[in-house]
C-alpha cells in the first residue's frame, strides 16, 4: 500500500516551507518512530503476517529498504527534476513493484532485514546531506526531490502506524 501523500494537516512540517534541515529531521523524526514500532520484535514474531494477505514485519522492514534503495538509484535525475518512475502509479501498478522488490530480498533474515534497513538509510541521509540547501525550491513537495522526500517520511510513518496497530490488536 502507497499512503496518500497529498494530505496534510495544519501540524505537519509539510504544511510549512520545506528545507534541507526540515526534510532531514522529518525523515529522522519518522524513520525513529518505525524503530519504536519494531522495537522488541523477535524473529518469530517478525514472521507472523499482519493480516489475511499482509506481509509480515520482516517482508514489511525489507519493503522499506527497497523503497529507500529506489530513491537512491533515481537520486541525480530526480535532483535534477525528473520525475521518480513511480509517481502517478496506480494502486495495481505499486502492488507490482512492491511485489517484485520485496521478492529480491525476501531470503534475508530478522536481523539481516534489519541491517539492510540501518545501512541503506543511513547511505540515503549521507547523500542527502550532500544535496546544497539552495535552491529552496528544489525541496518543496511541488519539486519532483522534495515529493519525494516526502512520500519517504510519510511511507515510514505509514508503516510504523500499521506495525504499531498489529502488535496492539495481536498484543505482540
Amino acid at each position: 500500500m502507497t499512503p496518500d501523500i497529498t494530505a496534510r494537516t495544519s501540524g505537519d512540517a509539510a504544511a510549512e516551507a520545506w528545507t534541507r534541515a526540515r526534510v532531514i529531521s522529518a525523515l529522522a523524526t519518522a524513520r525513529a518512530e518505525l524503530l519504536d514500532a519494531i522495537a522488541g520484535l523477535t524473529p518469530r514474531d517478525a514472521e507472523r503476517a499482519m493480516g489475511q494477505g499482509k506481509w509480515n514485519a520482516r517482508e514489511t522492514v525489507l519493503h522499506l529498504v527497497a523503497r529507500d534503495r529506489a530513491r537512491l538509484l533515481e537520486w541525480d535525475p530526480v535532483v535534477a527534476g525528473a520525475a521518480p518512475t513511480w509517481r502517478g502509479h496506480e494502486a495495481a501498478d505499486y502492488a507490482q513493484l512492491n511485489a517484485r522488490q520485496v521478492g529480491e530480498l525476501r531470503s534475508h533474515s530478522w536481523d539481516q532485514a534489519l541491517a539492510l534497513l540501518d545501512a541503506t538509510r543511513r547511505e540515503l541521509q549521507e547523500r542527502l546531506a550532500m544535496i546544497p540547501e539552495q535552491p529552496p525550491a528544489i525541496w518543496q513537495p511541488d519539486h519532483p526531490f522534495g515529493w519525494m522526500m516526502e512520500a519517504l517520511y510519510q511511507h515510514d510513518r505509514h508503516h510504523a502506524s500499521a506495525i504499531r496497530r498489529w502488535r496492539a490488536a495481536n498484543r505482540i
